[in-house]
């Protein structure tokens, strides 16, 4: 059970938790220093530098490519598998886990979000007993890739959802719940249109 006391704690278990907070500020700004590293790379022909870098700054990084430049809010809840690529501009809102299976391909300028916020207006933010702002309310949830997935460009994933293996998502697609295995889902928010043979 979290200590209810602690921010990142209840974050880490997918409750709500008040933001902004001093901790997980500082742990935003530590991990603002990894993605710093890592984007100044870009153009670098030492590619064994390149993946001691992004191993020491993710959670696990595989035999893969992760092209700069790049974004994570905390990167040590990244895992991603061997034989990946991750294109340009990705943006990583990793409160909870994101895990990216082996062979994945994940196109320019995803953005794979496990934040999110209440819906009702009068629940996202916390106001003291004189109207002024006090918190934001904040909360996550873990986001799944499968293996041999293919993420086309600008493709929004939102927390909570699982990509069966083998899927492709169409460019530009939303995806706000998850996917099963073999298909191909488009828009926004994302549908399966097509279901894959099995080999």
């Amino acid at each position: 059970m979290p200590d209810p006391s602690d921010t990142y704690e209840r974050m880490r278990a997918g409750l709500p938790y008040p933001a902004p907070d001093a901790q997980i500020m500082a742990l935003q700004a530590a991990a603002a220093k990894g993605y710093i590293a890592v984007n100044a790379t870009e153009g670098d022909d030492d590619p064994t530098r390149r993946i001691e870098l992004r191993r020491e700054y993710l959670g696990s990084f595989g035999a893969s490519f992760l092209i700069p430049t790049g974004r994570w809010e905390f990167g040590r809840h990244i895992f991603i598998g061997d034989t990946c690529l991750v294109n340009t501009g990705a943006t990583f809102l990793d409160g909870a886990d994101i895990r990216i299976g082996d062979f994945t391909l994940i196109a320019p300028n995803c953005t794979l979000s496990t934040a999110a916020h209440p819906v009702l207006p009068e629940e996202r933010i916390i106001l003291d007993e004189r109207g002024t702002f006090q918190n934001a309310v904040c909360s996550n949830a873990p986001i799944t890739i499968g293996s041999h997935c293919w993420i086309g460009a600008g493709t929004v994933i939102l927390g909570g959802v699982t990509i069966g293996v083998g899927t492709t998502v169409g460019a530009g697609s939303v995806v706000t719940k998850s996917l099963p295995a073999r298909c191909v889902a488009v828009g926004a928010p994302a549908r399966v249109i097509r279901h894959l043979p099995q080999p």
